[in-house]
């Protein structure tokens, strides 16, 4: 039940936007005689409007790295590098162009379930290892007996250090079909395991509850989708039947697109009020508002910089009317909803379509919602984390300023 740090897997991906204007025509290319390459690139005049796709230069460009790039390179990686980069061109973050397998994991993703080996992890504290912070139940990972604190020391024959860090991610993020090999140490480092994993699909649990000391609930809530809410329901009955008198929500590590999710959870505790809206591109406004309240407890949200999305807006309506106390530090402040939208071939984007308003009407994306009681994590929690794999609520400091809060 002690608090884990979990940290998405995500591989940086810098892509190269093909712009047109001035096409760059290979003037001869010829070897040295020392098996390197001479290029003389000369200007060429244009051939087509500036922003129009120039069919011409791309192949003079794959023409150049063909001939002259030293490394080995991967024709089916740089077209899709093409179309990622193209969507990159819209300048919005959120707005990007998904592979097949990207696009089927965040399918599966928004279902509630999880697709990988089923391990999350924080790098350890030298940056020359990772260390398991969570592993999803039922997954290959705990299937094949890895437990929370083990340390990953390489992947697929890749060291596991900070300069490997964009080939590492890679190979956590990978959701094909093909075994992955990790070597494991526990966290003694005194055994050493070889293991070969291969992604599935599992369904995850996305409530953790717990009744603390002085009839506190507390209920740590790391996704939000279409049931989520009535799960949560029968969560928080459970503690009130087993004596909870005040209730923590921790949210540090929720991210949610759903709105009408969110709406069902912010009418749990907040009834009869549009708590937040949707600004469309149309420049209309959807309102979402709440009925009659379940839970008049007495409330503590726990927000992180990874308190992301449409969900954001809750802990926003908490502070809007006077529901309870935020705690913790600044969300993320993309308070934006997204649509995916599927290609022939199993791609896709997924695209920024709306602005979330909190109820007041002011935008959440790029601001955040600022906390009441503003608790950073401290550096002796990161390093219990980094060190053992997991941080035991009692010590973990934005609980327990939430704790001294509700007393």
């Amino acid at each position: 039940m002690e608090k884990r740090g979990w940290m998405g897997v995500g591989a940086g991906i810098l892509v190269g936007v093909i712009s047109v204007g001035t096409l760059y025509g290979i003037s001869y290319l010829n070897s040295n005689g020392q098996g390197g390459v001479i290029a003389d690139f000369q200007k060429v005049p244009g051939l087509l409007n500036k922003g129009a796709y120039n069919q011409t230069k791309a192949k003079a460009l794959s023409e150049v790295i063909r001939t002259a790039y030293i490394g080995e390179t991967n024709n089916e990686d740089m077209v899709e590098g093409i179309y990622k980069g193209y969507v990159y061109g819209v300048g919005d973050g959120y707005t990007t162009y998904l592979d097949a397998d990207n696009f089927s994991k965040e399918e599966t993703e928004e279902q509630g379930n999880y697709i990988g080996t089923g391990i999350r992890f924080t790098w350890g504290i030298t940056n020359q290892h990772l260390v398991v912070t969570d592993v999803v139940p039922n997954s290959p990972a705990d299937q094949a007996g890895i437990v929370v604190g083990d340390k990953i020391f390489e992947i697929d024959g890749i060291k596991a250090m900070g300069s490997n860090d964009t080939k590492i991610y890679e190979k956590l993020a990978y959701t094909g079909n093909n075994p992955v090999e990790y070597v494991f140490m526990n966290n003694e480092e005194t055994e050493t395991k070889t293991v070969q994993l291969v992604v599935d699909v599992v369904e995850v649990n996305l409530i953790d509850s717990k009744l603390l000391k002085d009839h506190i609930g507390y209920i740590e809530l790391s996704g939000l989708v279409e049931d989520t809410p009535d799960l949560l329901k029968q969560s928080i009955d459970q503690l009130l039947s087993d004596g909870a008198t005040q209730l923590i929500l921790d949210l540090r590590s929720a991210s949610s697109s759903n709105c009408e999710a969110v709406q069902a959870l912010t009418n749990l505790f907040i009834g009869n009020e549009e708590v937040f809206s949707v600004k469309n591109k149309d420049g209309s406004v959807t309102p979402y508002s709440t009925t009659e309240a379940l839970y008049d407890i007495p409330l503590v949200v726990l927000t992180s910089t990874f308190t992301e999305g449409v969900i954001e807006a809750f802990p926003a309506a908490v502070q809007a009317f006077d529901r309870g106390l935020v705690v913790g530090d600044k969300t993320a402040g993309n308070g934006t909803t997204h649509i995916r939208v599927p290609l022939e071939d199993g791609s896709g984007l997924s695209i920024t379509t709306g602005i979330v308003l909190d109820a007041t009407g002011n935008q959440i994306m790029d601001e955040g919602i600022t906390p009441d009681v503003a608790q950073k994590t401290t550096t002796d929690n990161t390093l219990e984390l980094v060190t053992t794999g997991m941080l035991k609520l009692e010590n973990d400091v934005v609980v327990q300023k939430a704790i001294e809060v509700l007393k």
